[in-house]
């Protein structure tokens, strides 16, 4: 019936929808969330943890108006804590609720889901087995989940004091420095030259979240190297009611002092191995069992099982056993410029995959699920799994013949020169499993594989958008927005709409995943998380970090709220855990001491191999290159981690560090990209603490920036260019600029503010001068800018002809939001038409071509779909109704859709109809038009039912008939004509009534039939 055109479709539902946007109806009652399993291990009664956004409009204040019931209806327990308030903050017991955490005991079957309810009646269920933690004892705290109590020693921390299961006393109480256990490297501890802080911190524990399902203790110390603190570690312990297991999130730190330059740049924090850096040859997390003078057992993986070992049985990763796991050992690079990847960790690896050493013999194996198990008969046990084991090279899991467990998350220093840098942090979490008596292999397996997997739990993505808590992003929609949606996949799905017959195929059609994370080989605990440099690459497999800069962990988690694929999640949490370690300079327990604390290090600067200074550009901290913020609020609200908050809240002391060096009273408001990320980070900063110095940074930068009396260039740009030669504007920060001071009014108005700045009218007026001097077409119905406009015209620059056109996509669009003149859309569509088309360059593939391509995209272009659809997203993941074939207009050739192939001197009768469904009444151009292939001849049916020749631009098109949509019988376009020899395409189809045809990149909906005559 319908043909459904990859490329170039738009639906129904977004064609009549670009002027006004939907009426939303009040939020249902309750939201569904879905829990999926995706290990292969069936969950019963785990805990999962998530985050869910709340409608404005339910008006929920307190956590005890929450409530789940099951698919039945039947009330279940589950835990409830506000993460964010509407205009307010967590403190604000008056606004309304954002964002809870939702803690729930999940019972799925291996890779399948299920679903519950959220409501705010109230309604509640009494859990079976609850938490409770005891502060009774002095530097004690007990934490009691119902099947195991854990004692942790908060003066002296130990991982734990002991451990008790049905009665059953575990462990052998082990000191500090057994149970974390440091080593230098020949000698070389904290590197020399500085004057390192040996004051060690003060062991402190919080209580952060206290249950009665899911708890969670943070102890904070000191890693010791005999009597000097080297290293400072953060110690998160979860607890799950019901279970004898507990999760450990282990952070390393190094928080000794900066050392500035005479200029006051930071002179020790870029290289391994400078000043106050400090070297790691091994670091254990070490627990013992106790010895009840039975056997002692140990398990791996690979069918390993020794009794009463005499040696040390070890699990070693010493590298990633991925194809391409030797990328950067010996000489990468291009012809004469080969060198050595040395120190970078992935410069070290020596052997393929895992290696499993045991009573004298050797197990090997690629890809290491990252488990060991110890018990004695009938005695204590405990199972270690360590997440993304193998993907955070080198790692080990070591049993000792003394009954010991321990994890070595730096080993075989001496040969990877493991060293953190000052403000170097990272994180590691491990599932400690306790119990009594045997264990097997596959249990063992499980235990792993679900623990790399937990059960994640998803609204549907309408609620998300509906609830607006992301602002101005649309649900995702392959029928309005099929060359967005298809290409912003490319992250992990070979674009569908790629044909090599018509498109570029040197690129191949492969993904980010694939081609960039995988074939750039970004593992190792330096690496993983990141995405490559890929288009400043070094060697064909070799490449420096992007450091996730232009707000990648952003995008990829807000892509997983808009669309539900647990895919975009499942690379945007690696991407939190390393935004939130190694891409920042981390501020010390003292407190910023220089400016550079908290600051955000951006990508490998240009043609940089990030091998002697992995993560930190030799050209940051800089003001301009400030991200990280939105990202890890975001990410905290999704997943309720602690970390994520923290860190994002030192960003904020570094944006504020650093803006002491711009000025923002600058006529030219574009010089460097610190406005546009310092607002959207000051934004997302007063909205978690309310404290007003960020309000007063947000109205300081919006109020210079919309103070239009001195930006004389935006009416009289010539004038300008006279009395200021050389000066210009960048186009890709303009449109960041606007974009962001649009996302202030939005601000404003979910505050119920009134904007003093008059900032819709500078919208504007920065609009109307990239329209009336930057825009240039670059095809039918389709604009970009040019790169950098010159007031003087000293260079004309270049056109920039990518998917930068979608940020100033998103500038029109709010330029039309606040100003209610819908001529911006106009601009707007024709900017996000090149964006979609041609994210790289002109006439490119619609395939993953590099990292920089693909993260604007999943960023940008949000605000005009937003503004522009009309709710037809597409359905959730899963099995469901599609959307109606019926629906839309059709066109046949002798009764036949799709293609019809016949003999020269048969007669051709063509035929349309239109099925307009819900959309009736509504205004619309309607469009017919046919091209011969062979000839390269274009006709249009014009409104007197005649065809016209055109060049084939669409500007010189005519719509057949403008008005409503109305259901159209079969009409006859074309009558008992006979065609000459060849192929020729006839199109129908309709979009909004603007007098232009929306082809191609849309919002249009058309149907095509092709007939080839032999």
């Amino acid at each position: 019936m319908v043909n459904l055109h990859c490329r170039i479709l738009a639906g129904l539902a977004v064609l009549f929808g670009i002027y006004v946007m939907p009426a939303y109806a009040a939020s249902p009652s309750s939201c569904a969330v879905t829990l999926t399993e995706q290990s292969g291990v069936t969950r019963t009664s785990e805990c999962a943890v998530f985050g869910v956004p709340v409608p404005r409009d339910w008006q929920v204040t307190d956590s005890s108006q929450f409530g789940m019931t099951d698919s039945g209806g039947a009330c279940v327990p589950a835990q409830y804590e506000i993460l964010a308030r509407w205009a307010g903050t967590t403190n604000n017991a008056s606004a309304y609720v954002k964002w809870v955490l939702v803690s729930y005991l999940a019972s799925v079957a291996a890779n399948e889901s299920g679903t519950i309810y959220l409501n705010h009646s109230g309604s509640s269920a009494s859990p079976g087995t609850s938490i409770s933690i005891s502060t009774a004892v002095a530097n004690r705290i007990t934490v009691d989940t119902g099947a195991a109590q854990f004692l942790l020693n908060t003066a002296d921390f130990n991982l734990f004091e002991q451990v008790t299961v049905s009665g059953q006393t575990l462990l052998d109480t082990l000191g500090a420095t057994t149970a974390i256990a440091y080593s230098d490297i020949g000698g070389t501890s904290i590197v020399a030259g500085g004057s390192p802080d040996l004051v060690a911190r003060a062991t402190a524990a919080v209580i952060e979240r206290s249950g009665p399902l899911y708890a969670v203790i943070k102890i904070e110390g000191s890693i010791m190297h005999g009597a000097v603190p080297v290293l400072d570690y953060t110690a998160r312990l979860h607890f799950y009611a019901g279970r004898a297991e507990a999760r450990l999130d282990f952070t390393v730190e190094n928080n000794h002092p900066v050392i500035p330059y005479e200029s006051g740049q930071p002179s020790n924090v870029h290289r391994k191995g400078a000043v106050n850096s400090v070297y790691i040859g091994d670091l254990r997390l070490k627990l013992r069992l106790r010895n009840t003078g039975s056997a002692l057992h140990a398990l791996a993986e690979q069918s390993v099982a020794v009794e009463n070992p005499a040696s040390t049985v070890s699990l070693y990763q010493g590298s990633s056993g991925s194809s391409n796991w030797n990328v950067y050992t010996g000489t990468p690079g291009w012809p004469g410029s080969e060198a050595s990847s040395s120190p970078r960790v992935q410069a070290m690896c020596t052997n393929r995959g895992f290696i499993v050493s045991y009573a004298g013999s050797t197990v090997s194996g690629d890809h290491s699920e990252g488990w060991m198990s110890v018990y004695r008969n009938s005695g204590p046990r405990v199972t270690a799994a360590v997440r993304a084991f193998w993907q955070n090279y080198p790692k080990s899991i070591e049993a000792g013949s003394d009954g010991s467990l321990a994890v070595n998350l730096f080993p075989d220093g001496s040969h990877f020169q493991h060293n953190f840098r000052v403000g170097e942090e990272k994180t590691h979490s491990i599932l400690l499993s306790f119990g009594v008596g045997s264990i097997t292999a596959a249990e063992c397996t499980q235990k792993a594989s679900a623990f790399n997997r937990p059960l994640l739990g998803a609204v549907a993505p309408a609620w998300h958008t509906n609830a607006t808590v992301l602002g101005e992003v649309p649900p995702a929609s392959t029928n309005e927005w099929p060359l967005y949606e298809n290409y912003v996949r490319t992250a992990f799905q070979s674009n569908p709409a790629f044909d090599p017959e018509t498109d570029d195929p040197s690129f191949g059609n492969s993904t980010l995943q694939a081609k960039a994370i995988e074939g750039y080989e970004f593992y190792g605990w330096q690496d993983y998380g990141d995405v490559p440099l890929d288009y400043e690459s070094f060697d064909w497999h070799c490449a420096g970090q992007m450091n996730l800069k232009y707000f990648y962990t952003y995008g990829m988690f807000m892509q997983f709220c808009r669309s539900g694929d647990l895919r975009w999640f499942n690379l945007a949490y690696p991407a939190a855990c390393h935004l939130s370690d190694l891409d920042i300079q981390h501020i010390p327990d003292g407190g910023a001491t220089h400016w550079s604390h908290g600051a955000y290090y951006g990508h490998s600067q240009h043609d940089e191999r990030g091998d002697l200074n992995p993560n930190r550009n030799e050209n940051s901290p800089s003001v301009d290159l400030i991200f990280g913020i939105p990202d890890l609020m975001l990410a905290y609200y999704m997943t309720g981690e602690r970390r994520f908050r923290e860190v994002a809240l030192e960003c904020l002391e570094g944006n504020l560090n650093m803006s002491q060096f711009s000025d923002f009273t600058a006529e030219l408001p574009t010089e460097n990209r610190e406005r546009a990320n310092l607002v959207f980070g000051y934004l997302e900063g007063y909205r978690e603490t309310g404290e007003t110095r960020w309000l007063a940074e947000i109205t300081n930068i919006v109020g210079q920036t919309a103070n239009l009396s001195n930006k004389s260039w935006l009416t009289n740009p010539d004038a300008y260019g006279v009395a200021n030669p050389g000066a210009s504007i960048k186009m890709f920060i303009l449109g960041q600029l606007i974009w962001v001071m649009g996302k202030y009014l939005d601000f404003c108005t979910e505050y119920g503010w009134t904007d003093p700045y008059n900032t819709a009218a500078a919208i504007q007026a920065y609009c109307n001068f990239v329209i009336n001097y930057t825009m240039v077409s670059v095809g039918p119905n389709a604009s970009a800018t040019i790169f950098q406009y010159f007031f003087d015209h000293s260079d004309p620059s270049y056109i920039d002809h990518n998917n930068w056109a979608l940020v100033m996509a998103d500038a029109m669009a709010y330029a039309s939001k606040y100003s209610g003149d819908t001529n911006y859309l106009q601009s707007a569509a024709r900017l996000y038409n090149t964006g979609v088309i041609d994210p790289q360059w002109s006439n490119d593939a619609p395939v993953y071509i590099d990292t920089k391509g693909l993260v604007n995209s999943i960023n940008w272009g949000l605000v005009y779909m937003n503004q522009t659809r009309t709710g037809a997203p597409d359905p959730a993941p899963g099995p469901g109704p599609g959307p109606d074939p019926d629906t839309g207009p059709s066109i046949l050739a002798n009764n036949t859709d799709g293609s019809l192939t016949i003999s020269q001197g048969t007669p051709v009768s063509i035929t349309a109809s239109l099925a307009p469904g819900a959309y009736a009444g509504i205004e619309a151009d309607w469009w017919v038009v046919a091209l011969a292939l062979n000839s390269g001849e274009w006709y249009f049916l014009d409104s007197n039912m005649q065809w016209t020749p055109f060049s084939g631009n669409v500007a010189e098109c005519r719509p057949a008939y403008q008005g409503p949509l109305f259901a159209l019988p079969s009409t006859t376009l074309l009558s008992g004509y006979i065609l000459p020899q060849g192929t020729f395409n006839f199109y129908f189809g309709v979009d909004q009534r603007d007098d232009i045809l929306n082809y191609p990149g849309g919002p249009i909906l058309y149907d095509l039939v092709t007939v080839v005559v032999r």
